[in-house]
């Protein structure tokens, strides 16, 4: 899992409104949940590379950072904005 480590390493504070829990360390995912904390998608990431993590992110809409630190703009505070209206 060297590209999921580097991905948390070095661009999972890049992204806004994410999460990440520990505890399932041996069969990493994301999940996705709507805003009523329901869970709509589930994506196995064991074996992904950094790009393509980056990648289905950024097709969901999550804001992306150009720096560790910066702040979010107001019009992107709440979940992703481009998200499959079927799907988040």
């Amino acid at each position: 899992m060297p590209e999921l480590y580097k991905f948390l390493m070095e661009r999972w504070a890049l992204y806004h409104n994410l999460e990440y829990d520990s505890s399932e360390n041996k069969n990493p995912r994301l999940i996705f949940y709507n805003d009523k904390d329901e869970v709509v998608k589930t994506v196995k990431v064991k074996k992904m590379k950094v790009r393509e993590i980056e990648k289905l992110l950024d097709s969901l809409g999550f804001y992306k950072r150009s720096m560790k630190g910066e702040d979010v703009p107001e019009e992107y505070q709440h979940f992703p904005l481009r998200a499959p209206r079927d799907e988040l």
